[in-house]
Parts: C-alpha cells; structure tokens; sequence
C-alpha cells in the first residue's frame, strides 16, 4: 500500500505535467483549424485528424511506457529501445493504411465527395504518423531518460507532457503532408 508521501510526490509530479498537456492539447486544436479551414477538401481532411491523433496517443503512450519501465528496472540497453522503436513504427503503419480505408468508407458513405482521390486518403495518414513519430521517439526518449536522471517518475511526467509536443507534432506533420502532396 502506497504511502500519504508516495501518494503526494505523484501528485506534485503529475499535476504540472497535466497541465501542460491540457493547454497544449488546447493550442493544437486552435493551430489545427486555423491550418487547414482554408482548404477545400477541409470536410474530407477533418474526418481523419481525430483517428491520427488518437493513433498517436494509442502507440506513443506505450512506447514511453516501455522506455520508461526499461529505464526505471535497469534493463534499457540499445536493443530493447530498437525493438520498441520498430514495433511502433510498424504499428503506425499498419494502423494509418487502416485509418486511409476508413477514411475512405466514410467518406463514399456519407459525403459521397470525390474531392480527394484514394491515394490522398491513404498516403495521407502513413506519411504524417511517420513524420509524427520521427519527432515524438526521440523527444519522447530524452524526456524519459532525463526524468529518470533528476530522480524522478518518468510515468508520471513524460506522457503528460509528450500529448502536448506529440499534438503539436500531429498537426504540423499533417499540414505538411498535405501540403507536400499538394492536396486542394
């Protein structure tokens, strides 16, 4: 059973972290609309942006889990981090190219638009989760490892703190994705 101390050092722990992460989460909603209401297919785009972001929370949470369990029981070595690191991006892609043919269903389903063509809604998703990803691992990884250093839970701080960068991180590499396919 925890103590009242244990019980107060997550709380002073976690309560900053948390708070970046709502007022982050906030920011990247505003930046998002902002970005992409100008474009045309804006309808069709905002169909998969709730999917990515979850993706990126459903495989980056785990992933700074793994880290940091390794970091905190001493069996962090090259290897394992490779591992994880593989494991996620495969993840990733398979669960984008899933998030494209969603995409695609709702979209001949409900909006029946042929704003965008196939390829827009599978390229899409695979591209900006792995841009996404090539900004969070490393992040996510240094947190973690930097946390540990200064004695403290990365549990309790590192994901808090990486939803926000890895929200930020979302939208920017959506938009740049969209830009560098040059959808309408």
């Amino acid at each position: 059973m925890e103590t009242q101390d244990s019980k107060s050092k997550i709380v002073k722990e976690t309560f900053p972290s948390e708070i970046v992460s709502i007022v982050g989460d906030l920011l990247a909603g505003i930046v998002l609309s902002l970005l992409i209401l100008p474009f045309e297919s804006f309808i069709v785009l905002i169909l998969m942006i709730p999917a990515l972001l979850s993706l990126r929370g459903n495989l980056s949470g785990p992933f700074i889990a793994r880290t940091s369990r390794d970091l905190v029981i001493g069996d962090f070595s090259k290897r394992s981090w490779i591992e994880n690191v593989l494991a996620t991006y495969i993840l990733s892609i398979i669960t984008a190219i899933f998030i494209g043919i969603l995409s695609i269903v709702l979209n001949l389903t409900l909006f029946k638009l042929t704003i965008l063509s196939f390829q827009y809604f599978l390229s899409i998703p695979i591209i900006s989760i792995l841009l996404t990803l090539s900004i969070s691992i490393p992040c996510s990884t240094g947190l973690n490892y930097i946390a540990f250093k200064r004695g403290l839970n990365p549990n309790n701080i590192v994901n808090p703190v990486m939803t926000a960068i890895d929200d930020f991180s979302t939208v920017f590499c959506f938009f740049l994705t969209i830009i560098m396919l040059g959808v309408p």
